[in-house]
């Protein structure tokens, strides 16, 4: 039996390569690959070498763990100009990733459109096992990388609340061991610098530091505001890593680790008329990465966080605390419109000043069983979380010279949005037989939401509103009194969500699986809406089954994962009529249904050549939602300049947003061994069929690929290196958001262009 489904699996991945082959060439692109799974770009022979990964919490060989992992070491990473979360759909196939003021991830469709600090996603990102609570917290980059590992489906039982899509684990690279410092250089056109450092130390036989440091600077942005006559689409980045580890006994291991980023850039808040459509005040879309705004948008972002976990082996278990406290503050202004805007009713812009500042202290305690002949596996746990953030959002219209739009009205609102979450786990994993494990796994979480703030006229302004009282204060208990039937300003949101595995090994190589899994994303408020009631939590129940394999030897690796999804209360934002301007709506949005197939493959056949790459289908739709909301233009003549129109309508049946149909990546890597060193050409392609941008459909992406590769040398004794880099070779035009009947304007945003480079690195 296991003899058939190897050449079943053979033709299986032949299959996917030559499908992969066909759609590269129909678009004039050549096949490219995939950073997929792999251990490192030199391994020592022929052949896959075994992946560890900690999706359950423990680590793991990838090939046992019954999820859809996709893994990317940090040779891949840096061979493929990978920098940030933001780059990692290139790698992913059912990932995509919305700039809005920060990081919004969806896998397989699943996530809920954040800005900035105003929500949580429903993807969670773990950087080092510390959760970070709100999109612009993943704005980090990447430099002491271990690996990253992206956790596709619900993961509620061992990670909890808001990882109903999925999960992003970033772990970096721990001191441990003999001294060794790295670091590279270089340079690429928008005249971009980026430097890195990494050093390790041993202080003692018991004793490790580490410090990794990384700054990029972009000196000429992207695009240009054909308004103020300046470069937008720009990156700064500064990041600061610093880990003390300390083995007092063979039994005992505490690490400090210390984070620090800060970054200056526009990506997410930078906008761009849609092609085809003309803005309120006549404005037509001036083309590609031409912006038309009467200020240059900017949002600086500082951030740090300090964290301190230890592990004591207990012999029968390991008990594990993680204590974290992260601090966050970011200040974004940008015009929400996206359009000059003129001083009068209804061909103004919307012009928006916000300020966002997060505290978060978490305490995680884990006990997990050691590893044994026994044929059962545990882990149980308890987490705390304590968030306090606080907005301030300035709303005004267009003003010139004196004469300034009376809508909108000069408003300043304060809020502060505060999260109190706690929650017990426990997860095990019994040997039926020797080839049969079941997994049974349940947590429990109460979280406790509470909203206060008070809105004010924005002073120095003409037309703040003088009938508008000083302060509208909300107290947690109280209703809003700008709402006749008020809202409640305290919530709680308890929830139970739990897993089954069975797993079957067919031989010592091949492994099937079936799951069912339950994730919720968390109750929440809209904090700058007052008036808008406080929505429920998104469930999501996943019914999966899948097969693990490694062929011939180890030569070849193959997994797929079929997978479907009831999917209830939606959580979406909406800028569209009702929402205020300047604001934007949170509501349920009803249930869909989500199927798909994802498959995996990397092919090893000698030391220096490889071949890996992933495809996903996806089939995402709106069982019901019947409150949607679609948008149409607005027929242009007498006052009407432009703009569109929404209007309700039932969305029912409508595919989901950020659901291609069909994506893949696929990637190859070959080297080889010369008098001067060691050479790699390694080339990357990733491809997203048509998809949705927003709930209607009204704004789509097309089909675009993304073409990266490099090559690079080594010298013979591992101490230097050089890399020549090109990413978006083709210059695809593609969309990484967007907005419809924005203030009745309809926006994009615009990915990053064609960028190539050198850098130039040492290793000692």
């Amino acid at each position: 039996m296991a003899k058939r489904l190897e050449i079943f699996l053979a033709s299986s991945v032949a299959l996917a390569l030559w499908s992969g082959t066909v759609q590269a060439q129909a678009s004039g692109s050549a096949p490219v690959p995939s950073a997929q799974s792999q251990t490192s770009a030199e391994p020592e022979a022929a052949g896959l070498q075994e992946i560890i990964v900690t999706a359950q919490r423990r680590g793991e060989d990838l090939q046992r763990v019954p999820v859809s992992v996709i893994a990317v070491q940090a040779e891949t990473l840096r061979t493929l100009q990978i920098a940030t979360v933001a780059d990692l759909p290139q790698l992913a196939p059912g990932l995509t990733v919305v700039r809005s003021g920060g990081i919004v991830p969806y896998i397989r469709s699943v996530g809920t459109l954040t800005v900035g600090f105003t929500g949580e996603g429903a993807v969670a990102v773990y950087l080092d096992g510390v959760y970070q609570p709100n999109a612009s917290s993943a704005l980090f980059s990447f430099n002491d990388i271990e690996r990253i590992e992206v956790l596709k489906g619900p993961q509620g039982t061992l990670y909890g609340r808001n990882s109903t899509g999925g999960l992003i684990n970033v772990v970096t690279r721990s001191p441990e061991g003999p001294a060794q410092i790295e670091g590279s250089i270089g340079y690429g056109n928008y005249q971009t610098v980026d430097a890195k450092l990494y050093a390790s130390t041993p202080f003692a036989n018991d004793l490790w530091f580490s410090i990794a440091a990384t700054d990029s600077h972009q000196g000429r942005g992207y695009a240009i505001n054909t308004v103020t006559g300046g470069r937008i689409l720009e990156n700064q980045q500064t990041g600061l890593q610093s880990k003390l580890l300390w083995e007092p006994g063979a039994n005992t291991k505490i690490e400090l680790s210390g984070f620090y980023n800060h970054t200056e850039n526009d990506n997410g808040i930078a906008f761009f008329i849609l092609p085809g459509t003309v803005t309120t005040d006549g404005t037509p879309s001036p083309g590609n990465f031409q912006s038309a705004t009467r200020r240059n948008p900017h949002s600086k972002l500082n951030q740090y966080n300090v964290s301190l976990k230890a592990d004591q082996d207990l012999e029968f278990a390991t008990f594990t605390s993680l204590t974290s406290y992260s601090h966050a503050e970011q200040p974004l202004r940008f015009t929400q419109s996206g359009s000059p805007g003129a001083p009068v009713l209804g061909r103004s812009a919307v012009e928006l000043n916000l300020f966002g500042r997060s505290s978060t202290f978490s305490q995680e305690f884990q006990l997990t069983s050691a590893k044994s002949d026994s044929p059962f596996e545990w882990v149980v746990g308890a987490f705390y979380l304590n968030d306090d953030t606080f907005l301030r959002q300035e709303t005004y219209g267009t003003c010139i010279g004196s004469s300034c739009a009376p809508a909108p009205i000069p408003t300043r609102l304060y809020s502060y949005p505060t999260t109190r979450s706690y929650s017990g786990y426990g997860e095990g994993t019994y040997e039926v037989t020797s080839t049969t494990r079941v997994t049974l796994g349940a947590r429990y979480t109460y979280d406790e939401k509470a909203l206060s703030g008070y809105t004010e006229p924005l002073p120095g302004l003409p037309n703040s509103p003088a009938a508008l009282p000083p302060t509208v204060v909300i107290h947690p208990g109280d209703p809003y009194p700008g709402n006749p039937t008020g809202i409640p300003t305290e919530s709680v949101y308890p929830k139970v969500t739990y897993r089954a595995v069975l797993a079957q090994d067919l031989s010592d190589h091949i492994t099937t699986y079936v799951s069912y899994n339950r994730g919720f994303k968390s109750g929440t408020y809209n904090p700058i809406a007052f008036n808008n009631a406080p929505v429920h939590p998104e469930v999501l129940d996943a019914f999966a089954a899948g097969i693990k394999s490694e062929l011939f030897d180890r030569l070849l690796r193959i997994n797929i994962e079929g997978f479907h999804y009831n999917y209830k209360d939606l959580q979406l934002r909406s800028t569209a009529p009702p929402a205020p301007v300047g604001g934007a709506l949170l509501l349920n949005a009803a249930k869909a249904k989500i199927d798909g197939v994802d498959a995996d493959f990397t092919l090893a056949p000698s030391r220096n050549f490889s071949i890996y790459g992933s495809v996903e289908y996806l089939d995402a739709h709106y069982e019901s939602f019947a409150g949607g909301t679609c948008v149409t233009p607005r027929t242009i003549g007498g006052a009407i300049l432009g703009g569109s129109t929404a209007t309700p309508c039932d969305l029912s049946g409508m595919r989901l947003p950020q659901a291609p149909e069909f994506s893949f990546t696929l990637g190859a890597s070959y080297a080889v061994d010369t008098g001067i060193g060691r050479i790699t050409a390694a080339i990357n392609d990733s491809f997203k069929g048509r998809y949705n941008l927003v709930a209607d459909g009204y704004i789509q992406n097309a089909p675009y690929h993304l073409l990266n590769s490099s090559l690079n040398w080594e010298s013979s004794n591992g101490h230097y290196s050089a890399q020549l880099y090109g990413r978006n070779l083709t210059n695809s035009y593609y969309y990484v958001g967007a907005g419809e009947a924005v203030a009745n304007n309809d926006l994009y945003l615009a990915g990053a262009p064609r960028t190539y480079g050198v850098t130039l690195g040492f290793k000692f």
